[in-house]
């Protein structure tokens, strides 16, 4: 996601490939869709124990394994979202920095 550009400054010698960052929200995406589809929203099913108030404790128990599987896959799809920020905010500074650089070179172009 990111390659040596040598010298240091506020980047440490470092730039973000912007290709990497679409990759990476794409994937983050997909693999947050796989992980929620293999389990059930409820958690998985629940096995009968042989006691009334066991499989009540029981069931409790699997119900928040599916909250947990399910706030999970939310984590990343909102990784995702954030990646996609960042692309945008990156691609925004490039633009602004070279229009910055095309009026510094050529004062009339300023609007």
């Amino acid at each position: 996601m990111l390659v040596g550009g040598g010298g240091g400054g506020a980047g440490n010698g470092f730039q973000v490939v912007m290709s990497d960052l679409v990759d990476a929200a794409a994937t983050f995406k997909s693999e947050a869709a796989t992980f929620k589809a293999i389990m059930p929203d409820n958690g998985p099913p629940c096995p009968d124990g042989g006691d009334a108030a066991f499989d009540q404790n029981l069931s409790v128990v699997v119900q928040m394994i599916g909250t947990l599987h399910l706030q999970a896959a939310g984590v990343m799809e909102d990784d995702s979202a954030k990646l996609t920020k960042a692309h945008a905010n990156y691609a925004d500074t490039d633009e602004s920095l070279a229009r910055l650089c095309s009026q510094i070179i050529s004062p009339s172009k300023i609007n």
